[in-house]
């Protein structure tokens, strides 16, 4: 990427002469989110027969390592982490990583959902079917044949659904996702807000969006949290300061300070569709997409890869201390969700307690998650 110095800082610098994004100006930053990595789109031809008149269009982020020499040999393949992100997830969120990823040496991708950033959108019923589609046509594009998953919040029923339909994506000898901050349905969960917020009129969830953009023009103003999931839960509400410190730390806080402006900027009316998919709040109420709920997915999913490769899936789980979201680590719907996956043939699991984090903020760098999930990526590679 080509942005201000710091955004290449490896997790180890430590030159006291490195600036965090926290003295950027306004120029500096303008650069770094105008960069081409975090800014790119794709065209999904347009389709009748499947409900697709016209093309649709794809934002995504693509940065980190890119060897160019990778060709059609599986010994020299790119390690590619495509990244399935929280509710309204920004593909501009995790540009901070790419210094990471470099070291590395991990292509990061992740893609902005229907009605989110320059991403068309789509109604709600058909979010995860365009989405099962959307996801292999960019892999294919990208000429990636294979990937690691990695799972944020909302981004679980979306990356999930998209690696029980496309094992083929998954590496062959070493399918691997990693799951942190997972979504868990409120009847599992039992998060009364949540519980409460799925008996809600369609229509008023449909809405979300708009209430959104309203938390975030008066949130900084009146000291006010937006009430949705993700990375918008607290934009401006961050745990008190604890885990790894570091430039790269100091670049992505800073990031998320000035960040959410832009992403605003931008389409975000996919939150209400989003939101609807989540709670079950229409089509999606009995289950969703074909397989329901995590506990059929989870030994479905096995088999698939198992079929595809014949290697044992590899889950690791990493859940946060507090989590106003899905419960605390050890409550019942993270209880639950492990169980899903524990003594599933074909599955080598691992979960575990992220201490000091929250919902929102597990995969940040202060908390050395992602840089785990790149070691267990590339140890074998």
């Amino acid at each position: 990427m080509a942005s201000p110095e710091m955004h290449s800082a490896s997790p180890t610098t430590t030159s006291t002469t490195t600036t965090t994004t926290k003295t950027l100006s306004p120029e500096e930053f303008t650069t770094y989110i105008n960069d081409p990595c975090l800014n790119r789109t794709f065209q999904l031809p347009a389709d009748p027969s499947r409900g697709r008149p016209e093309a649709f269009q794809v934002s995504y982020a693509d940065f980190g390592y890119h060897r160019e020499d990778a060709g059609d040999d599986s010994d020299r393949e790119e390690q590619v982490f495509l990244f399935f992100g929280p509710l309204m997830s920004s593909r501009l969120f995790h540009g901070a990583k790419d210094g990471l990823a470099k070291r590395y040496k991990v292509r990061f991708v992740s893609a902005e959902r229907p009605g989110i950033g320059k991403t068309d959108s789509v109604p709600a019923e058909r979010m995860l079917e365009v989405w099962r589609e959307v996801m292999p046509a960019l892999l294919n594009h990208l000429g990636i044949k294979h990937v690691s998953v990695g799972c944020h919040s909302a981004g679980t029923v979306f990356g999930l659904d998209f690696a029980v339909h496309n094992p083929q994506f998954l590496h062959p000898s070493r399918p691997y996702i990693a799951l942190a901050g997972p979504w868990i349905h409120p009847s599992h969960s039992g998060m009364r807000v949540w519980s409460l917020a799925s008996s809600l009129p369609r229509s008023l969830i449909a809405q979300t969006d708009k209430m959104a953009v309203l938390v975030n023009s008066l949130g900084p103003a009146v000291g006010v949290s937006s009430a949705v999931s993700g990375t918008v839960l607290q934009l401006w509400s961050q745990a008190e300061p604890s885990g790894r410190e570091g430039p790269d730390v100091d670049l992505e806080e800073g990031l998320r300070d000035r960040v959410p402006k832009h992403v605003f900027a931008d389409s975000v009316r996919g939150l209400g569709q989003e939101t609807q998919v989540l709670l079950r709040n229409g089509v999606e109420k009995d289950g969703w997409s074909d397989w329901g709920d995590f506990d059929v997915l989870a030994p479905r999913l096995a088999e698939a890869v198992r079929r595809v490769g014949g290697a044992r899936l590899k889950v690791d789980m990493f859940f946060a201390e507090k989590d106003n979201m899905i419960g605390d680590a050890g409550s019942k719907g993270p209880r639950w969700f492990e169980a899903c996956w524990r003594d599933v043939d074909g599955v080598d699991f691992a979960s575990e307690t992220v201490k000091g984090t929250d919902h929102d903020h597990v995969w940040d760098l202060r908390w050395d998650v992602m840089e785990r999930v790149f070691k267990m990526m590339t140890q074998e590679a």
